[in-house]
């Protein structure tokens, strides 16, 4: 009776090995899949040229940005294109001699922060240099010329 009751308990210990080994393979298996079907898609992803096949949404999220930055711009403002928006920080500066008038707001308040604007700049001119013919076209569509200048 003895070697009944280890026969089992050795039958059941290789079951639950079988189980665990075929899950871990599944697992395994599908990683793999994930990753090379990921990998192959991983290659140059093809932008359109053509100002046509831009989806309407993103132009108009890209002229929502840039009328973002155009509001955030501090100091004489030149082409302003926001009707409720005037020069602003202009005496930034003046005690010490320096012009401050330049620059951008940080949040929509009167604080100007160097790290955020950098980071935007930053970002801005990644993407310029990654897809600057596209946005040129985009800029074109909706009637911006310089937005960021």
């Amino acid at each position: 009776m003895g070697d009944e009751a280890a026969e089992k308990a050795k039958s059941k210990g290789w079951f639950w090995w079988l189980i665990v080994s075929v899950i871990g393979a599944l697992v395994v298996t599908a990683g793999t899949l994930t990753i090379l079907r990921n990998f192959r898609h991983s290659g140059p992803s093809s932008v359109p040229h053509h100002p046509g096949a831009i989806v309407q949404k993103y132009a108009d999220a890209l002229e929502t940005a840039l009328q973002f930055f155009d509001i955030q711009k501090s100091g004489k403002l030149v082409n302003n294109r926001i009707a409720w928006r005037g020069d602003s920080g202009l005496r930034d500066g003046s005690e010490e001699d320096l012009d401050l008038s330049k620059g951008m707001y940080d949040a929509g308040d009167l604080i100007k922060f160097g790290f955020p604007m950098a980071f935007t700049a930053t970002v801005l001119s990644w993407a310029i240099l990654e897809y600057g013919d596209q946005l040129n076209a985009d800029c074109e569509a909706i009637g911006t010329s310089s937005g960021l200048a």
